[in-house]
């Protein structure tokens, strides 16, 4: 059997005395959209946090492509494949649409001072196949006609699209969205479906943490359903509606009698 690409095992994350994530296990096969879900308070942000590089990982364990990465900082998950998104999209503000795509291929330049002083024309020849790429992300997404225009200035669902373009712009294998479809028209939720699709069947497996329960039953699978800090349940959407422990930890009670 091949090796989960995310395991999470036995992690904790505590804030003074309260434990938002509290020995949560589960694993996210590669290729999937596996959606991550629980009620309010249950440390699903938390664990995403911990997971990503911005939290410390107090104890557990978290492996990534064979490699324990616990410790690491962001920007080194970054170069290894595992990009997030956030829960309010974090656009830079001041710089224009293309711009935004364009800092999230850091890295991928010679930009020492070597570089700019000797390798002048390979370094212009990178840069031009740099905002090539961008070109084409914003055209699949929709956003070229605005690429100079500053992403301050972009709409709710705008800015959406932007992040995950961004996010793609990574170059991800795991990319980690954080209720990418909260406070979006129906409209544009179908759009981001579509777009998330579309990438898992180019090859970027994604760990979606999402409220709506619609959207997870339509596209993801494994689901795991996240309580108290635990990971409650692993299965699918049918799997957890017909589970009592899945049920009571929504609804606050068991099923009628």
């Amino acid at each position: 059997m091949a090796e989960p690409l995310l395991s999470v095992t036995e992690v904790v994350h505590a804030y003074g005395g309260v434990q938002a994530v509290n020995g949560c296990t589960f694993e996210v096969p590669e290729g999937v959209i596996c959606g991550l879900i629980g009620p309010n308070g249950a440390g699903k942000t938390t664990l995403v946090d911990v997971v990503a590089g911005a939290l410390h990982l107090q104890r557990g364990t978290v492996r990534y492509a064979g490699a324990d990465v616990g410790g690491w900082s962001p920007d080194r998950l970054a170069r290894a494949g595992l990009i997030r998104t956030f829960q309010l999209s974090r656009e830079f503000r001041q710089l224009t649409v293309l711009e935004n795509l364009l800092v999230a291929a850091t890295g991928r330049i010679d930009e020492s001072l070597a570089g700019a002083l000797f390798r002048r024309r390979q370094i212009a020849v990178a840069e031009r196949a740099l905002v090539k790429e961008a070109r084409g992300l914003l055209e699949i997404f929709g956003l070229d006609p605005l690429r100079n225009d500053l992403a301050v200035t972009l709409s709710g669902g705008q800015k959406r699209l932007l992040e995950l373009a961004r996010a793609v712009m990574a170059h991800p294998r795991l990319l980690l969205l954080d209720e990418p479809m909260a406070g979006i028209n129906p409209a544009l939720m179908g759009l981001l479906e579509a777009h998330i699709r579309r990438l898992n069947s180019q090859g970027i497996t994604f760990l979606m943490v999402e409220h709506n329960l619609g959207v997870v039953d339509r596209m993801c699978e494994p689901v795991v359903v996240m309580a108290e800090g635990k990971a409650l349940a692993v299965g699918s959407m049918a799997d957890h509606r017909a589970s009592d422990a899945v049920v009571t930890a929504y609804l606050g009670r068991g099923r009628p009698a």
